[in-house]
């Protein structure tokens, strides 16, 4: 259950793609999974009151998913070419092997709140599967390049899910905070889209938000492509 080297390639397009596939699901379910699942009686509270919690709850969890995936960011930037994986086993990387994927994931599940019935566990589904046949990949490429020293590695450092303490001594690599949080900080933008639409619930708002993130996320991509295409053109 390996990725392709198109799916790892494109590895973020392709989160997108299936997250945006199971959005396509309001078709034909119009409810939204949070509210379907928010009684209509509270006795107490009101439901709207109910569904904003809910919505700040996956705001602190996407969150969560963000700033571990801005430190796992800051000792293994992404590699230049995009289609093969760098080591280092310092950081997040002492306590889990893929922390990035764990990330996406937290991430992954914040964002389905914005899903519909229908759509929210089939894109968990199409998500789940993507992200593990990326990280098979992922690992089959490092294995293959650092061989004994990464099968070492796997044997100590679970592959999901996290020690509740470092499994071995830092490879001494420095963290890039400032690359890390430039490269991930339409991350943040989903986490201010959650909380903006939490405070709101407001349609206009939540798009509003979303839309400026990937804005920005294009503009990330555009600056990528133009820095890393001379650079290549230099070593050339």
């Amino acid at each position: 259950m390996v990725a392709s080297e198109f799916e790892y390639r494109h590895r973020f397009w392709m989160i997108v793609l299936v997250y945006a596939a199971a959005y396509a699901f309001y078709n034909l379910d119009h409810l939204n999974i949070l509210y379907s699942v928010v009684p209509w009686n509270q006795g107490v509270l009101e439901k709207d009151m109910l569904v904003r919690l809910l919505y700040a709850a996956a705001a602190l969890l996407a969150a969560v998913g963000a700033i571990l995936l801005t430190w796992s960011t800051a000792y293994r930037p992404p590699s230049a070419s995009t289609d093969r994986a760098t080591f280092s086993s310092a950081g997040p990387f002492r306590y889990v092997r893929n922390p990035h994927y764990l990330s996406y994931f937290l991430l992954i599940i914040a964002l389905g709140t914005f899903q519909s019935r229908l759509g929210f566990p089939l894109m968990l589904l199409g998500e789940m599967i993507l992200l593990l046949r990326l990280a098979a990949r992922e690992e089959l490429q490092l294995e293959q390049k650092h061989g004994e020293r990464f099968r070492s590695y796997a044997q100590r450092v679970p592959r999901f899910l996290p020690s509740l303490h470092p499994l071995l001594e830092s490879d001494g690599q420095s963290p890039r905070w400032g690359q890390a949080f430039w490269d991930q900080a339409f991350q943040w933008g989903f986490v201010a889209t959650l909380l903006a639409f939490a405070c709101t619930l407001s349609d206009p708002i939540g798009y509003a938000f979303g839309a400026a993130t990937f804005a920005f996320l294009l503009l990330q991509k555009l600056t990528q492509a133009f820095w890393i295409r001379p650079r290549r053109t230099q070593n050339s």
